[in-house]
């Protein structure tokens, strides 16, 4: 056996220690190599082969079970363009995962929403934004904070169930959706607005007749069940914090219209 050696000599050639070599074999990543007749571990070209693809998976940041994994049990002979491959699909699905999480972050720092609160995403706030035009979106900013509200905690409803039937609705409707979105802009320049402004109650009665003209909106929206007492005023007292009293005022006056009992 001219072209094997022993592990000293194994530990010399491939820059490692003794104890690394003893704990690759303990662990499964370094196959077993065969031994002499006096029982002294033997390593050729394979083990060196196998010791060369760790050495350069190290440096590219894996741990040793990912190594591992990614060789496969010690008999597989698995090339480097295999494995190369491999950590390149899991490299670029987490390459992915961090531009989705700073593309959410950087949306967050470009806002400036009232009272200086970012929102949070909330998939029900995207639905609405899928049927706004560029110009229109800034309108509804100031809903995206009620929209994650409403999702983050379970109140006791589906509201992005009913916020997905709203949007297939006025899809589906282009000229209620153009007055609602008519109704929106209203309701944001609200927040430069006493609450005592008579554009307030103007809006809420103008808004709760809109919806009671229109079947779905009434079914959907009127004659309504609340969270309860104590969760409506723990929902009202978040709200503050990204609504103005000028649009606080008009929720309870479009409530009662609506006929909406907490």
């Amino acid at each position: 056996m001219d072209n094997r050696i022993k592990i000293s000599d194994f530990v010399k050639l491939t820059r490692s220690t003794l104890k690394t070599v003893l704990y690759y074999h303990k662990i499964g990543l370094l196959p077993e190599p065969k031994r002499s007749a006096g029982g002294y571990r033997l390593y050729g070209a394979e083990e060196l082969s196998r010791m060369r693809m760790i050495r350069h998976l190290k440096s590219l940041g894996l741990d040793l079970q990912q190594i591992k994994k990614m060789l496969g049990d010690s008999g597989d002979d698995a090339s480097l363009s295999e494995v190369l491959r491999s950590l390149q699909d899991e490299l670029l699905k987490e390459k992915k995962a961090i531009e989705d999480q700073l593309s959410r972050i950087d949306a967050l720092l470009k806002q400036q929403p009232m009272l200086g609160k970012p929102p949070f995403n909330s998939e029900a706030f995207q639905m609405v934004e899928e049927l706004l035009e560029p110009e229109q979106a800034e309108n509804f900013e100031h809903h995206r904070s009620i929209f994650g509200m409403l999702e983050d905690f379970h109140w006791g409803e589906d509201h992005k169930e009913n916020f997905s039937k709203l949007t297939e609705y006025f899809r589906s409707h282009p000229e209620q959706y153009r007055t609602a979105v008519d109704f929106g802009k209203r309701f944001a320049r609200l927040k430069d607005m006493s609450e005592h402004d008579p554009e307030v109650e103007k809006l809420a009665r103008e808004g709760a007749e809109f919806i009671k003209s229109i079947p779905f909106l009434k079914e959907m929206l009127c004659d309504r069940t609340g969270f309860g007492e104590t969760y409506e005023s723990l929902f009202n007292e978040m709200a503050k914090d990204v609504r103005s009293p000028a649009q606080m005022k008009h929720k309870q006056l479009i409530q009662k219209y609506l006929n909406y009992r907490p």
